[in-house]
């Protein structure tokens, strides 16, 4: 065998290599021609297709479905004609599979020749539906706790500095005072309200508790 047949076998087992390593990618990874064909793709964004579109989409095939599948066209349309003008970006792109709201997050690379011109899109894909769900809990949560503070600082302060005002009007020398009586029935009133806001207070931190014991699980 001589050097040059040396070098080709070298950049062909090379070019196998690089194929089984991207084969081993859980993440969906394609690279798209000027034409929207796909140039190359691993297993993982074939099956990725198919789960939105209802079709497996591999090399040859056209990236947008030849516009047969509105919806996912209209997600992605855009986003590969900005890549192919030159921006590198990522997207979150929201799918309804199987009846329920999926995340991804899809990048977006121009790959140039050397004279600097935009011959093909390179994409990787990542489901961050978890995070998404995560944060969207995170968002709830910290809702949940600005309304708790709140009942805390506006409507229990005020049935407090109620019973406090009342209290300074209590006859203690004499506890048969009929005034004492109204006091009384007043603190009673604010009482019960009071206790109702700390019922409420209490709901809502046991919802986050079980939110999070749910989330540990």
């Amino acid at each position: 065998m001589n050097a040059e047949d040396a070098g080709l076998t070298g950049i062909l087992r090379d070019e196998q290599y690089l194929r089984l390593l991207v084969e081993c990618m859980e993440d969906p990874m394609w690279i798209v021609g000027p034409d929207h064909k796909i140039l190359e793709c691993n297993t993982a964004f074939t099956h990725w297709c198919e789960h939105f579109t209802g079709r497996k989409i591999s090399k040859g095939d056209h990236v947008l479905l030849e516009g047969e599948h509105k919806i996912y066209a209209d997600k992605f349309e855009v986003c590969y004609k900005l890549a192919f003008d030159g921006k590198d970006f990522k997207s979150v792109e929201d799918m309804l599979i199987k009846g329920a709201t999926h995340y991804t997050s899809v990048s977006f690379r121009p790959i140039f020749d050397v004279a600097g011109t935009v011959i093909a899109v390179g994409c990787t894909a990542r489901d961050i539906t978890e995070q998404r769900r995560h944060l969207f809990r995170i968002e709830k949560q910290n809702s949940t706790l600005r309304e708790i503070a709140f009942i805390e600082s506006h409507k229990i302060r005020g049935p407090v500095a109620t019973i406090l005002g009342l209290e300074q009007f209590f006859n203690y020398d004499n506890l048969g005072d009929p005034v004492n009586r109204e006091i009384m029935e007043g603190v009673k009133t604010v009482t019960i309200e009071l206790d109702l806001f700390i019922r409420e207070v209490v709901r809502m931190s046991n919802e986050i508790e079980r939110e999070d014991k749910g989330q540990n699980k």
